[in-house]
């Protein structure tokens, strides 16, 4: 008797995982954009009050998200699987944004110009960082409804 071909196992990934992934990318692309302003970027071109606060921008984003209701059904999943959409868009996202803003800064040779596409790339990881600690309490408790 001929065996069923067996189909692969959609690989999934735990809340947390996912979200400290998407953190540590929009963390490194913000370090990125600011070192790149720092050390390729003439001081003229790259205010340094706008990387400063490019640098605050995570932690700021994550305290306003912490406050912020929001409430679906995916806020509350354990697990994704990687082919979802929020789990690709979570992890693509960072990376574009970086390039983007690394590709455009790098070409045009000011940071001022592109600075919106790094705060964007900050709100985002701190987004991230919200949700990574909403997914760690939800697993210490798990009844507990925020």
């Amino acid at each position: 008797m001929a065996s069923k071909p067996q189909t692969p196992a959609i690989k999934r990934i735990t809340a947390g995982r996912l979200y400290l992934a998407a953190t540590l990318l929009g963390l490194a692309g913000t370090a990125l954009a600011i070192l790149q302003a720092l050390f390729w970027i003439s001081p003229g071109h790259a205010n340094h009050a706008v990387l400063i606060l490019i640098a605050c921008v995570p932690l700021l984003a994550a305290m306003v998200f912490a406050v912020a209701p929001r409430r679906t059904a995916e806020d509350d999943a354990p697990d994704f699987a990687l082919t979802e959409p929020r789990a690709s868009i979570n992890l693509a996202l960072p990376v574009t944004i970086t390039f983007i803003t690394l590709a455009l800064v790098g070409m045009s040779g000011s940071f001022d110009d592109f600075a919106g596409f790094a705060l964007l790339l900050a709100a985002n990881a701190g987004r991230n960082l919200c949700d990574l600690g909403r997914a760690l309490s939800m697993r210490r408790h798990p009844t507990r409804q925020p």
